[in-house]
């Protein structure tokens, strides 16, 4: 089993509804939830990376170009968006491949995305 954290940016076969139904998509995500978690749950709460940047602008998306530094740290093939709208919970024994990981500054930008999906308070600025 891949040992995973807080900000890797994972493959999934990742849930989307298109006419009722349930379908997947080979998709990159990325690790959300708490590393104390992370080392004993079956699970992962995961945020879907997608090319679309027609939201791009909303507080609960963050931009990620594809050739910054941070894109190739993650390992991402094409200029993205992290959704923060977006989330599930899926066994890890789903995550196809580790493709990289964000550094913290992006986990910052990606925790007040979240915050503003989930209507909680923004983050402390961590110094």
């Amino acid at each position: 089993m891949i040992d995973l954290r807080r900000g890797d940016v994972v493959l999934v076969a990742f849930p989307f509804l298109r006419e009722g139904d349930v379908h997947r998509k080979r998709r990159p995500a990325v690790v959300i939830q708490a590393d104390r978690y992370n080392r004993r749950r079956g699970a992962l709460i995961l945020a879907a990376i997608t090319s679309s940047t027609k939201s791009a602008g909303l507080p609960s998306k963050v931009v990620v170009g594809m050739e910054s530094a941070e894109g190739r740290r993650a390992g991402l093939r094409t200029d993205s968006v992290v959704d923060g709208q977006t989330l599930i919970t899926i066994p890890r024994t789903e995550v196809l491949a580790r493709l990289g990981s964000f550094p913290a500054e992006t986990m910052a930008r990606i925790d007040r995305a979240l915050a503003d999906s989930l209507g909680l308070p923004p983050p402390a600025v961590r110094r």
